[in-house]
């Protein structure tokens, strides 16, 4: 990740304060350079970037997603990525399993409308990559050749490159101003004519607005050699959702877990080791040692639609959270997004 020492002294003003540090805040920052606004801080609690859930991303580069308008920014995301930060994308493929074959055809449906190329594949074709899911339920597959693996460290260095960065900066409390807003913080106050709120999980805290809804997710690496080759990701969808990919030689697991949590620096805990556990119950993933084990969250608002938007009451607000797991694959679309919503606050 990316560290840097706080920032002494705040600027008493600025255009644009992005809080927070993540994929959706530093893809929003690195877009507003790109258009000429450069008078842009972004404000981070903590002493490194994407410290709760951008930073513990497993990097699966996945474009087909659960709706059109989450895989519109996915696609748009992993082209931007392809494009522009070549050196964190590695086109791995991905592979989408289903349990049941009426599921696979909504989705190669949707890939035909948002232009994925995929190719249909039978059981044995995917354990042809993965024999170690011989016990899961698969009746269906996709193909998606143009999936990836995305370095999550060197992404959202990327994005940080020459960006204004105040780190170990709380924002307690933000008080409307005649023209923006002035954020409290632990370090002192600025003012700011547009605020992005890019806190994620916190999203909504310092204005007073509802959290958004967040769920807990582990992810596992095993001490198992994975597939010989540049065998693609399998994400595994339907009543027993988990995804494999490999990394570093070994192979790393996640069962998909959602548990409602509050917003926090989420750790590993007994049950999910067991829900995994349980996943891969009869196979040798079900058995082997565990290398390493995190957990991170992920947001939504209400419906599971993203929150990128202005304010209706304050225009000087400006939302970007609830990218609901598919934050570093679309973090770039989300950026552009969010970008354009600010300079239109900004007149």
């Amino acid at each position: 990740m990316c560290y840097k020492a706080p920032v002494p002294q705040l600027p008493r003003s600025v255009d644009v304060a992005i809080v927070g540090g993540g994929f959706a805040g530093m893809a929003t920052a690195w877009w507003l350079s790109r258009t000429g606004v450069h008078d842009v801080l972004v404000l981070e609690r903590e002493a490194e970037l994407g410290r709760y859930a951008s930073g513990r991303s497993a990097g699966l580069g996945r474009q087909l997603a659960e709706d059109d308008l989450m895989t519109g920014f996915t696609v748009t995301g992993a082209a931007y990525l392809r494009k522009h930060f070549s050196h964190c994308w590695t086109e791995s493929g991905g592979i989408l399993t289903f349990d049941k074959a009426e599921l696979a055809r909504g989705y190669a449906a949707r890939a035909d409308r948002m232009g994925i190329e995929t190719k249909r594949l039978e059981r044995n074709e995917v354990l042809a990559h993965w024999p170690q899911l011989n016990l899961v339920d698969i009746a269906a597959g996709l193909h998606v050749p143009s999936d990836g693996i995305i370095d999550i460290g060197k992404l959202l260095a990327s994005y940080a490159e020459n960006m204004r960065i105040s780190f170990e900066t709380s924002v307690e409390r933000i008080i409307a101003t005649p023209k923006g807003a002035t954020l409290l913080t632990n370090i002192g106050s600025i003012v700011a004519r547009v605020i992005v709120d890019a806190t994620g999980a916190w999203a909504g805290r310092t204005t007073g607005d509802p959290l958004l809804d967040s769920y807990k997710r582990h992810v596992y690496v095993l001490e198992a050699a994975a597939p010989q080759g540049s065998a693609p990701f399998v994400w595994h969808l339907g009543g027993s959702e988990l995804y494999v990919r490999a990394i570093d030689g070994q192979i790393m697991v996640s069962p998909c877990d959602a548990t409602k949590v509050e917003p926090g620096d989420q750790q590993p805990d007994d049950a999910g080791e067991a829900l995994m556990r349980t996943r891969f119950a009869g196979s040798p993933l079900g058995t082997v040692g565990i290398a390493r084990a995190w957990a991170c969250q992920r947001t939504f608002p209400e419906r599971l639609a993203m929150k990128l938007m202005r304010d209706e009451k304050r225009p000087w607000l400006v939302w970007a959270a609830g990218l609901g797991g598919h934050g570093a694959t679309a973090s770039a679309a989300v950026g552009e997004t969010v970008a354009g919503l600010v300079i239109a606050a900004l007149g």
